[in-house]
């Protein structure tokens, strides 16, 4: 490491169980928590609803035009001094974020805002280019993974029971997308410890990475 905090990245595919994983050790250990998909998803909201080059809009985070607080694990984003961050889930969201995601400036500019942040904070970081772009010397490296069933059921729960069968193509589009994508893809860390989520429970797998945590300590 470059400095005196300590990072956790967790990757893994859309519905892992990344998020609600992150958010669990973060409070556990006391660091702060990002969910970097959420800056993706705020600049798709933003550069479909204001009809806004996505690549000038993800500019605005150095800009504090939207800014990013990070007080507690939830993640607030505020734009113009607007929490949008509710409107950051829909279906258009869902349908757009993976191709404005896969722009190169885009992902230059947002992965620049997230080392930044990582420079001043002990920090569990989760999304899809942690480990092998953003914090490439993370002290630990998991990539969560589960089968398309479990993620689809999962995301049909968070959004109160759409069809899995819709929800599963969507997820193997995104996939398709990130994980073939030229800027910075989903994939595996060469030293990156792999967790299946299938039958595991959110305080198993949170009590799992926080014993292999327990190493750098």
């Amino acid at each position: 490491m470059n400095n005196i905090y300590k990072s956790i990245a967790i990757d893994g595919p859309a519905a892992s169980g990344k998020s609600v994983v992150g958010k669990q050790i973060a409070e556990k250990l006391s660091y702060i928590f990002l969910d970097t998909g959420l800056m993706y998803r705020a600049v798709t909201y933003i550069s479909i609803n204001k009809k806004i080059n996505p690549i000038n809009v993800s500019e605005f985070f150095s800009k504090n035009i939207i800014n990013l607080n990070l007080s507690d694990s939830k993640n607030i984003i505020n734009y113009e001094k607007n929490n949008i961050t509710s409107f950051l889930f829909s279906n258009e969201i869902d349908s757009n974020v993976s191709n404005i995601s896969k722009l190169k400036e885009v992902r230059q500019n947002l992965v620049k805002e997230q080392k930044e942040i990582s420079k001043s904070n002990n920090i569990v970081m989760v999304g899809r280019d942690i480990g092998t772009k953003v914090l490439p010397n993370a002290n630990l490296k998991i990539y969560l993974d589960a089968s398309i069933e479990i993620r689809a059921l999962r995301r049909s729960k968070e959004l109160n029971g759409l069809s899995t069968n819709i929800i599963e193509e969507k997820i193997k589009n995104r996939d398709v997308i990130d994980k073939n994508r030229v800027n910075s893809p989903l994939k595996l860390a060469d030293d990156a410890i792999i967790i299946n989520t299938d039958t595991l429970t959110i305080n198993q797998v949170v009590s799992n990475i926080i014993e292999l945590s327990k190493q750098y300590e």
